[in-house]
């Protein structure tokens, strides 16, 4: 026997008689209701809001002993309002809450109700009766009576309640993934209390997870009574506009202004006072006050949006779609407490839209942060590259004269080895040595040596190639290596240099100078090391200073030496000269 939905229109009647439960009895005076369906406005105080619907079933198999094995009959009921009983053949087979005189409201749990196969008669007929409770004046007032909904079924009682677990399971599965969601984004935010936005999004989250779950039969598993899950609930809805103020200013960058701060503590007040205010009159009594308190938020929030959108902010876009969506379902929930309209409750939505805009904007905003930081990272990477670069040259430079200093030099050396180990031609060094510096410093001072030094620096640099690499070695000696030359290429370099020098005119805060410079020419051989070349040429300059100074000697054996006088052949050095 499958399940087959007893929704539709049953015999009602206003009243209370306990034979009104029994198969017997005769209903073919009541009025025709739709059930599910609320009771008329204010329902019917003359009986005591208490109230009868009735049902004659003819099942598809007549008798229990041709129902499959395993099979057990029973029914599940929609939500009544506010309490019930269920009865079966004339046997109450359960129900939900508590009529008079206990009068306990429980309007919110779907019952799973087994049917015995003693109620079914044996033509197969099963008289079901309904008896409801509206409940008091303060609440038929204000949210109506009777059955209001879903669907009444008969069926298998182990599909039944497995239908019933299955259907409710994502809905508790989403709350539970919202106030996780919403845990994890206020961690973030104790991690740091930069991110504002992830505290108030998280916390939106976990209050529409909270409230997801006083919504889902899986909440009777804790074992609340309905009212505190009633309060729970209703917490839950009022605090929430205060939540959304926080979130929505806070992501728009929008200062929040003191009569604002008291129309979000309003709020605030109204949870507090659902939860601490004992019984459920509460709860009814400020709905309604709630709901057109809440109104002015939708103008505000829609204003605000619209303003930020006009000013070209990222969030507002995304955040104008969840309003507008959450703006509707209040206006139809508004509809169905007031005006008392038969529709489906949309707040949830509205909650999960709202919730949903929120997060998407909060994510393009993460996405826009760390796109803006990953450029301002490759920014500073290359203002860093950049300065490190600069730090390099700054090493390998001597600042007085810009030439390289003994570190840049002996780089520049080395890696012109390798090039020569890589098959080209061998090359040769100078060092050069001002004669009789420390005299030009006594008399003129080291602010007119060092102009030398700068004005030396020039001259050589326009005296030689830009492949040739040009250093100064210390105090006024300096390194010159010319790629590719050979000896006869570097006499000519070096007889030329020294020439230049001795008659460049050296000046300084207006006193013209004269200065000459010894050289030592040295030629690197294939497999010889930079010092050993280096050492090579600083003997073959101490040489020509020993030698009269003002001229070129070579550290091979047939060198020749070019004084002031003229070239003149010398032998190579047998040590340094001091």
């Amino acid at each position: 026997m499958r399940g087959v939905s007893v929704s539709g229109m049953w015999k009602f009647q206003p009243g209370d008689n306990a034979e009104w439960a029994l198969p017997r009895f005769d209903d073919t005076s009541w009025v025709d209701r739709r059930l599910p369906g609320r009771w008329p406005e204010g329902g019917y105080p003359e009986t005591n809001q208490l109230a009868w619907y009735r049902l004659t079933v003819k099942l598809d198999v007549p008798t229990p002993q041709d129902w499959p094995a395993q099979f057990q009959l029973a029914l599940k009921t929609g939500k009544v309002m506010s309490a019930f009983e269920v009865y079966a053949g004339g046997k109450l087979i359960g129900g939900v809450g508590a009529l008079p005189p206990l009068a306990e409201l429980n309007y919110d749990r779907v019952r799973v109700l087994a049917v015995p196969s003693s109620a079914v008669a044996t033509d197969g007929t099963l008289v079901l009766a309904l008896r409801v409770w509206g409940g008091d004046a303060g609440i038929t007032d204000a949210w109506g009576s009777g059955p209001y909904y879903g669907d009444f079924i008969l069926g298998n009682n182990a599909d039944l309640l497995l239908s019933t677990a299955r259907s409710e399971l994502p809905g508790l599965l989403a709350s539970l993934l919202f106030i996780g969601f919403g845990i994890y984004h206020t961690y973030l935010y104790r991690r740091n209390r930069q991110f504002r936005s992830y505290l108030w999004l998280g916390l939106l989250a976990i209050n529409i997870g909270i409230y997801g779950i006083t919504l889902n039969q899986w909440k009777y598993a804790i074992d609340f009574s309905f009212l505190v899950w009633k309060k729970i609930e209703f917490a839950a809805i009022y605090i929430f506009p205060a939540v959304v103020i926080q979130m929505l200013w806070t992501l728009l960058d929008t200062q929040i202004r003191q009569w604002l701060r008291i129309y979000q503590a309003t709020f605030v007040v109204l949870s507090l006072a659902a939860i601490l205010i004992p019984g459920m009159a509460v709860l009814w009594s400020t709905l309604p006050y709630f709901q057109l308190w809440s109104l002015p938020l939708l103008i505000l929030g829609s204003v605000l949006l619209i303003k930020r959108f006009r000013d070209g902010h990222p969030e507002a876009r995304t955040s104008i779609l969840g309003v507008m969506i959450f703006a509707m379902t209040c206006v139809n929930d508004l509809l169905i407490d007031l005006a008392q309209t038969d529709t489906m409750r949309l707040m949830p939505f509205g909650f999960v839209a709202i919730f949903a805009a929120m997060a998407v904007s909060l994510a393009n905003r993460f996405t826009a942060n760390v796109s803006r930081l990953e450029d301002e990272v490759a920014e500073r990477t290359r203002a860093l590259s950049v300065a490190n670069k600069r730090l390099q040259e700054m090493a390998r430079i001597d600042p007085l004269t810009k030439l390289l200093n003994r570190r840049g030099f002996t780089e520049e050396g080395l890696s012109e080895i390798q090039r020569v180990f890589r098959g080209r031609r061998e090359f040769a060094l100078m060092l050069l040595d001002i004669d009789d510096f420390k005299r030009v410093n006594d008399r003129f001072g080291h602010a007119c040596g060092d102009a030398i030094l700068q004005q030396l620096a020039g001259c050589l640099r326009g005296a030689l190639r830009e492949v040739d690499v040009i250093g100064r070695w210390g105090g006024e000696e300096f390194i010159i290596l010319l790629p590719q030359t050979n000896e006869r290429g570097a006499s000519t370099v070096a007889a030329n240099l020294r020439s230049t020098i001795a008659g460049y005119g050296f000046a300084h805060d207006g006193v013209s100078l004269s200065i000459t410079a010894t050289i030592g020419v040295s030629l690197h051989r294939k497999g010889e090391s930079l010092d050993a070349c280096m050492a090579a040429a600083d003997r073959a300059m101490y040489a020509g200073k020993a030698q009269g100074r003002d001229q070129v000697v070579f550290s091979d054996s047939a060198a020749a030496v070019e004084s002031v006088a003229g070239a003149r052949e010398v032998t190579p050095p047998s040590g340094d000269a001091s």
